[in-house]
């Protein structure tokens, strides 16, 4: 059985009992285990508990498939319960996988954590079809997956925040589920005991780091024709070991922001209202008015083009993905330049 991604965090709050395997795979490596470990407590009390809770990466499995079995199938000294918990599968495990369809599961749960694999994959598509398997699909959170989680993990603790801090942290925090879980938990920490209500100061002051200066460093200076400054700041953050594929996709974000304020501007919208109706969060206009200047929509339609054809380019064709993404990123610089 494979779930619906609107329907998994329901889910996770009362799972199915006659479900006794679980694979939870997609993009998001930190979602991918935040929905291991809620799962997992379902069943357990504790992850720290060794006589009913068992954590192996997939290359113990690899070096001893045996063993596998030898835990589903084993009792706990405790009664209850036991959970068996896999990292790292691929479809590779899928031949053992289905040799333990046949184990005894009347005390045991598995749960297997895969990466980005193809839903068409052999791990994902035999289990999909077990009546005793459940799918779980993780793909990068959404902004209604990210305000649930900001509300989430701040009604947690007590907090709130208020409409302008709400805004930024939508706009800043990234895809990856372990790392926006961890900045609202920093920033969490930072209001403390006494302060229940978090502002836009407060957001500003603790989301983000200098890996995220970096990122929007080579934004910045891409989208304003910086020749001189993005070579430095790509020389830097690719140092810093960034990805180029994330400049990409972000790049493509904001340019996506920006054709559709140029689109009101073309329709004769003056910019400061063309990237309000356009949706640009008010503590950006005023840096997407000068990245919009006099340039046109095509412009920007152009950029996007470069971008997506680019990470197709890092997928496909074996070169360097840090020099397809400069080579990209300083042709749309020198498109912006003056204009």
């Amino acid at each position: 059985m494979e779930l619906k991604p609107a329907t998994i965090e329901s889910y996770l709050k009362k799972p199915d009992p006659s479900i006794r395997i679980y694979l939870a795979y997609g993009q998001d490596e930190g979602l991918v285990r935040e929905r291991g470990k809620k799962l997992a407590l379902n069943f357990v009390q504790s992850l720290d508990d060794p006589f009913c809770y068992v954590e192996m990466e997939s290359s113990q499995i690899d070096e001893d498939p045996a063993r596998l079995r030898d835990e589903l199938e084993a009792i706990s000294m405790m009664g209850g319960e036991r959970v068996v918990r896999v990292r790292g599968v691929t479809n590779k495990h899928t031949k053992l996988i289905t040799s333990l369809l046949d184990a005894d599961y009347s005390n045991s749960v598995l749960i297997l954590e895969g990466g980005d694999l193809k839903k068409t994959g052999s791990m994902p598509k035999l289990l999909s079809k077990e009546k005793l398997a459940g799918v779980l699909p993780c793909y990068h959170d959404n902004a209604q997956n990210i305000s649930a989680l900001i509300k989430e993990v701040l009604s947690e603790a007590g907090c709130q925040v208020d409409a302008a801090g709400m805004e930024y942290l939508r706009a800043n925090l990234g895809s990856d589920r372990a790392i926006s879980r961890k900045e609202l938990e920093k920033l969490v920490l930072y209001l403390g005991n006494d302060k229940k209500q978090a502002t836009l100061d407060d957001v500003k002051q603790m989301i983000g780091d200098s890996s995220e200066e970096n990122i929007f460093e080579v934004i910045d200076a891409t989208l304003l024709g910086k020749m001189d400054d993005l070579e430095k700041s790509l020389n830097k953050a690719f140092f810093a070991g960034e990805s180029p594929v994330t400049f990409l996709r972000l790049i493509q974000g904001q340019l996506k922001q920006l054709h559709k304020a140029a689109c009101f501007v073309d329709k004769g919208s003056a910019v400061a209202d063309a990237v309000k109706k356009a949706g640009i969060p008010f503590f950006n206009q005023n840096k997407a008015s000068v990245q919009i200047g006099r340039k046109k929509a095509a412009h920007f339609a152009q950029a996007i083009e470069i971008t997506l054809a680019a990470e197709i380019e890092t997928k496909t064709t074996g070169f360097p993905a840090e020099a397809i993404c400069r080579r990209a990123l300083l042709r749309i610089a020198m498109a912006s330049r003056n204009r």
